[in-house]
């Protein structure tokens, strides 16, 4: 038993001899290989933080030499690695540290392909007190994006009115009542907007203004940004009553702020003066900031259609009775509705040309006037039907919106026959669509405006949706 317990202990002390022996090594190791500056490599920052494909990007490196630091160091070399040890950039003579200082280093690199990279940021110091190299290194992981170049643009017709201020009805180009407006372009002859002369409000600040939203859906900056508007007449403009795809506008190039991945620009492009409804493309020409190294000019594009301006009212015709009047004539009785949510002014009824219908002299226009929002008046309007050859009696509409003259031809159902009480329903079907402009109103609308004492007596006038009784109250507004 004693044996046993001899031969152990022995066995034990041999082991921890040895154990002594090996932890002195590693001791002795351990401390001659801390050398006496204890430089470290903080954080890599990356600018921007989420680069993309052949992006210039900065590596924001700081190096620190520790508060516990036994020497000073002079940093000679920043460096930076790519995942194949090649070196990317470098930078020396960085400057001296003190234990406890830090200083900052900037690298720039650029990625060929889109994903993870892996870098590795490396700081070489000279010792102060034994004059040897300490290399210190910190691996960074940057995800790459793609790249892409996208802009998008886009329009909306304005009302001039929807720019005055709300204060005392002035205009101002730095309080627009469109919110987050960054701007103006253009104009004709509204622009300025100082003292209205003491003539009351102050004039809107533009002629015919479209709001321009310019948009960066894509990952890299859009610099160099122009707008250029372009309109030309659409179809039911003109006297003729059809689009002859004349050019009617063409404003710019104006220069927008570059616009930043994920940013906007709002401003407002002035038309200038419109005398007929226009389909107007507004073009964006830019480049990326990522073109600039390859010497690409600003070819890039982007484009937005508006038709300017906006219609709002809708004419309509409703409850229309057709019937027999005096010397054989048809009488047309019915309603003329807006049932649109803008101003209908100087509106005129009249019968169109049709096979079989000839408008008679006493009742070939009909003077009705303005109409709001869900408002009609009732119109007669007399004409001579040929029955075995008219099918249907156009009603032509022409009303002014916005200072645009447009023409609308709506259809009633032509009598075939005596129902034995003189009377038939009409029933309606919208025909065309035109438009004129100021020039037409001048020599057609202001003409008709004569007329309203000879041929206007409002009748069944209302709301839409509201009474439709059938009555005669005055004189036609």
């Amino acid at each position: 038993m004693t044996l046993t317990l001899t031969r152990t202990t022995a066995a034990l002390l041999a082991a921890l001899t040895m154990l002594a022996a090996v932890g002195g090594a590693f001791a002795i190791g351990g401390a001659a290989a801390v050398p006496d500056a204890r430089i470290t490599v903080g954080e890599v920052g990356t600018s921007p933080s989420d680069p993309t494909v052949g992006e210039r990007t900065a590596l924001n490196v700081t190096v620190s030499n520790s508060g516990g630091s036994d020497a000073a160091a002079n940093v000679t070399e920043v460096r930076v690695r790519n995942a194949d040890g090649d070196v990317l950039d470098s930078v020396s003579g960085v400057g001296a540290l003190s234990a406890g200082d830090s200083l900052d280093a900037t690298l720039w690199t650029a990625f060929e392909e889109p994903g993870e990279r892996r870098l590795t940021v490396e700081a070489v110091a000279n010792q102060s007190t034994s004059g040897e190299l300490v290399t210190v290194s910190r691996d960074t992981v940057i995800e790459v994006r793609p790249t892409q170049v996208a802009l998008d643009l886009r329009t909306r017709a304005l009302d001039p009115e929807d720019l005055r201020s709300d204060d005392d009805g002035e205009a101002s180009a730095g309080d627009l009542g469109v919110g987050g407006i960054q701007g103006i372009f253009g104009g004709g002859g509204g622009l300025d907007t100082g003292d209205a002369g003491g003539q009351g409000d102050a004039p809107p600040i533009a002629d015919s203004p479209v709001e321009v939203t310019v948009v960066n859906t894509g990952t890299t900056t859009a610099d160099r940004v122009s707008l250029r508007a372009v309109g030309t007449a659409v179809g039911g403009d003109g006297a003729n009553g059809s689009g002859d795809g004349t050019e009617t506008v063409s404003v710019g190039p104006f220069v927008v702020e570059d616009v930043a991945p994920g940013e906007e620009r709002r401003v407002i492009v002035d038309l200038g003066p419109l005398d007929r409804r226009s389909a107007v493309t507004v073009t964006a020409a830019f480049r990326a900031d990522t073109d600039q190294r390859n010497e690409r000019g600003a070819d890039r594009t982007a484009e937005s259609t508006v038709t300017y301006p906006v219609r709002e009212a809708t004419p309509t015709v409703t409850d229309a009775t057709v019937r027999e009047g005096e010397d054989g004539a048809v009488v047309v009785d019915a309603n003329l509705g807006n049932a649109g949510n803008g101003e209908l002014t100087g509106a005129v009824v009249s019968v169109g040309d049709a096979p079989g219908v000839e408008p008679t002299p006493a009742g070939q226009e009909y003077f009705v006037g303005t109409l709001g929002a869900s408002d009609f008046v009732g119109f007669d309007l007399s004409t001579a039907v040929n029955a075995s050859v008219a099918d249907e009696i156009p009603i032509r509409v022409t009303y002014t919106e916005r200072g645009v003259r447009y023409t609308e031809t709506l259809a009633v159902a032509a009598p075939d026959a005596d129902d034995g009480d003189g009377e038939r329903g009409g029933a309606l079907g919208r025909i065309g669509v035109g438009g004129v402009g100021a020039a037409g109103a001048a020599a057609s609308g202001l003409a008709l405006l004569g007329i309203a004492g000879a041929v206007g007596v409002a009748v069944r006038t209302g709301r839409i949706g509201g009474s439709t009784g059938r009555r005669r109250d005055g004189s036609a507004p």
